[in-house]
Parts: structure tokens; C-alpha cells; sequence
């Protein structure tokens, strides 16, 4: 008996040491990414960063519609998504031509519905320079993006 209690209990304290060590090993892995590639990257036009809802609104009054996200306390602005680079060169500069100084970022977004519809009016924004088609297109796709992803129907 004294010998199988001894052999369980070499194997339960290898058994221990050999689980620590790959969970070590695998806490420092750096190699993981996303498994779901459900989502693409979008390009956010983002106005400006406040650091209270008060100051936010109080400095968005000119603006016709935007969306805004809140992060550390701080709230990120956005005036405008697209999909496509040549679009966001497109907003970027109509935004520009308004005075706003604007700022480029990516995102991660995957609500299907949001990218079939962004998709389409990437398309119409892709073939007109119309400044009223460019800022109404820009205003239903922010309604959208808070209507499918952030599920607000205000």
C-alpha cells in the first residue's frame, strides 16, 4: 500500500508542476488573435474628445447628427463611418471644407446588418460629390450604425 501512496503521490506532484509551467507558458503567449473574422474593420471620422457630457453637447451644437462613445471617462465624438478609403478622404475633406479638424480611426464592427446597409451607402457616397447627398448619407449611416449596433431607436 505504502508503495502505490508513494507513486501517486510523484505523479500528482510532477503532474502539478508540468500544468503550471503551460499555463505560464501560455498566460505569455503574445501569437493569439481573433478566431471570428465575422467583422470588418471600419474607418470612424471622430470630431473631438470631451471630458463630460455637458461639454459635449455644448460643443456639438453646429453639428447635424453625430454618435459618441464613451472611454475612460472621456467622450470620443464621431461624425462620420465608412468602409471604403477613398470615402473617408472624400468625408474627411468635406468635413475640412465645414472648419471641423477631424481624426481617423479604425474599428472593429460586426453587426452584419450595419455593414450590408453601410455597404450601400458606401456605394451611393462612392459616386456623387455632392455636398447635401454627402452630409445626408453621412447623417443615415451614424442612424444606423446607433440603430443596428448600439440599438438605439430615438
Amino acid at each position: 500500500m505504502k508503495k502505490y501512496i508513494l507513486s501517486i503521490s510523484i505523479a500528482l506532484v510532477v503532474g502539478f508542476f508540468m500544468a503550471k509551467t503551460f499555463l505560464t507558458q501560455y498566460d505569455s503567449y503574445e501569437g493569439l488573435h481573433l478566431t471570428s473574422n465575422a467583422g470588418e474593420m471600419l474607418y470612424f471620422i471622430r470630431y473631438s474628445t470631451f471630458p463630460s457630457t455637458e461639454e459635449m453637447e455644448k460643443n456639438t451644437l453646429s453639428l447635424v447628427n453625430y454618435i459618441y462613445k464613451e472611454n475612460n471617462g472621456l467622450f470620443d465624438v464621431y461624425i462620420g463611418i465608412t468602409g471604403n478609403y477613398e470615402n473617408l478622404i472624400k468625408l474627411s475633406n468635406y468635413y475640412s471644407s465645414l472648419g471641423y479638424n477631424t481624426y481617423t480611426e479604425e474599428f472593429l464592427v460586426t453587426d452584419n446588418q450595419f455593414l450590408k446597409e453601410l455597404q450601400n451607402y458606401d456605394t451611393i457616397l462612392s459616386n456623387t460629390e455632392d455636398t447635401v447627398v454627402i452630409s445626408s448619407i453621412s447623417s443615415q449611416v451614424l442612424a444606423k450604425y446607433e440603430e443596428y449596433v448600439n440599438g438605439r431607436n430615438d
